[in-house]
């Protein structure tokens, strides 16, 4: 196993030696209210206490339910310094399916907002393993509710005393965004954790000295990652409450955000915005910016490259399961169209057909990967964990191909390829032509059932603002670029297309509403 850790000062590692080398820095920043790291170091210790003396102890498990804030983080940090597993739930979620979670975790703590009263008192009546504790910030009116910042200042902020063998207690448990069923939990064991992280930051290039954008949703997996080895690097986080296209661009110029993590979707949002609007800010502190979570279309590639510089964007791709599979370096985005890179640092790739034989370079496969930082296992469901693995490979459904090179092609996911008159057909091929269409904003490919193909082909579009595109104008912008048979039979146009949390597009909410979601 390659050390990473060794590959950063000793001394600049963790919160607790950040709180003692730099005590007065910004580790946290929102809505310009800062958090030290010596307070961040107290504060996360007080929290930790308090859990202790809630009777929590390690091995439990703990859900958060918090927008975008600094009081998520130091949960996380608090729940590991007694290993406590935290789970972060996702904030958009009803209550059906946040008492799944809480359920299945069999979660002792629940740490919730004030906001989401409501939605808590809802999902309690659903929950057949209730928590033992419920803990709110900014107060509740519900009887046997805790104060968060209320148990905080009661508790000791010195370092807790847990005797406990971590190795086997699960670091992280991260609910997958469900994008073709119920989430499953992915957990990782804790012997791997800083590792796998620093892993992370090396790949990117992070340092100890930089400051880091989040722009995504906390309880995503991969801004969940960055804010995390961030932190124990020493570095200021910078946290948005919510995506917004220009206030990120007036973030990274205020406090000369060097590192960021985003997906494509926001991207597209910040590169939609008027040119004179973009041009209001500087952005030039910008020295690594990492895009994941879903396919990065190349024609938004190019306009990314001429805004943001050369140099600056790496590619990932991977899942919850795999941590980072692939990744492109930024002198190659341009050079390799299409591609998603280079598999990782330790990361072997096969790609094999329905048989798990292997296929011949350049044909498409599933896509099965091995290396360290893999998941321990889907959390209570062994079926499936087994299900996914073949010979110490794991899969997640991907299909992709790789060329003379080793570069890697992702092709589409398993679930969503189209057959269609008995050819293969990928959405992700299709997509990536309507994205260079001058009046689509976003597009999405499914492929339906029909009596004559099999399936055809259905694309939902989205257009600009006062776009006059028409649906034969879109099948004909295929047919112009693609073989005859990858054009849309049908061209539904919405308002928008749904997305999950972490930025992939819901298939699956697109099939199962076909065609009663259709705008004139």
């Amino acid at each position: 196993m390659t050390d990473y850790v060794e590959k950063y000062d000793p001394e600049r590692i963790g919160i607790p030696a950040n709180a003692r080398r730099t005590p007065d820095r910004a580790a946290l920043i929102m809505d310009g209210q800062v958090v030290t790291f010596e307070e961040l170091e107290r504060k996360t210790n007080a929290l930790a206490n308090a859990l202790l003396g809630l009777g929590i102890k390690p091995g439990d498990r703990i859900s958060i339910l918090l927008h975008n804030s600094p009081e998520i983080l130091e949960a996380w940090s608090a729940a590991g310094k007694i290993s406590v597993t935290p789970i972060a739930l996702n904030y958009r979620f009803k209550e059906d399916e946040l008492a799944y979670i809480i359920n299945d975790s069999e979660s002792k703590v629940l740490i919730y907002g004030h906001e989401f009263e409501q939605v808590v008192d809802a999902t309690r009546a659903k929950l057949t393993v209730p928590p033992l504790v419920y803990i709110c910030l900014g107060g509740s009116r519900a009887p046997g509710v805790l104060d968060l910042d209320e148990i905080i200042k009661g508790a000791p902020d010195t370092p807790p005393q847990v005797e406990s063998d971590a190795s086997g207690v699960a670091s992280s448990l991260i609910y997958t965004s469900g994008t073709t069923g119920r989430p499953k939990g992915v957990f990782r064991k804790s012997r791997n954790r800083l590792n796998s992280l620093l892993s992370y930051a090396h790949l990117f290039e992070t340092t100890h000295d930089d400051t880091h954008l989040v722009a995504g949703p906390l309880y995503h997996s991969a801004p969940y990652a960055w804010a995390v080895f961030s932190l124990i690097l020493g570095n200021t986080v910078v946290i948005m409450p919510r995506f917004d296209a220009e206030e990120y661009l007036r973030l990274i110029q205020e406090y000369r955000v060097t590192t960021n993590w985003a997906v494509p979707t926001m991207l597209n949002r910040i590169l939609n915005l008027p040119p004179e609007v973009r041009e209001r800010y500087d952005t030039s502190s910008l020295r690594v910016m990492t895009v994941g979570g879903e396919s990065f279309p190349f024609p938004l590639v190019k306009k990314a490259v001429e805004y943001f510089g050369e140099g600056k964007i790496f590619e990932f791709f991977g899942a919850t399961e795999t941590s980072c599979v692939t990744y492109m370096r930024p002198e190659d985005q341009l050079r390799k169209p299409g591609s998603c890179g280079v598999p990782a640092l330790g990361c072997d790739i096969k790609l094999l057909d329905e048989n798990r034989n292997e296929v011949p370079v350049g044909e498409p496969g599933i896509m099965y990967v091995k290396h360290e930082f893999l998941l321990d296992g889907y959390y209570r469901n062994p079926e499936a964990t087994a299900e996914n693995y073949h010979d110490g490979y794991f899969t997640v459904g991907d299909m992709g191909r790789v060329d003379e090179e080793g570069y890697c092609y992702i092709v589409d996911r398993a679930v969503d390829m189209i057959i269609s008159g008995g050819v293969n057909i990928y959405p992700a091929e299709i997509e990536e032509v309507l994205y260079g269409h001058p009046d689509l904003f976003d597009a999405s490919i499914i492929g339906v059932p029909d009596p004559d193909w099999g399936e055809k082909i259905v694309a939902y579009a989205v257009k600009k603002e006062n776009a006059r595109i028409r649906e034969q104008d879109v099948i004909d912008y295929v047919g112009q670029r693609l073989a005859s048979y990858k054009k849309p039979k049908e061209v539904i146009f919405l308002s928008e297309i749904p997305y999950s949390p972490s930025g992939k597009q819901l298939k699956r909410v697109l099939r199962e509403e076909y065609p009663s979601d259709v705008t004139p």
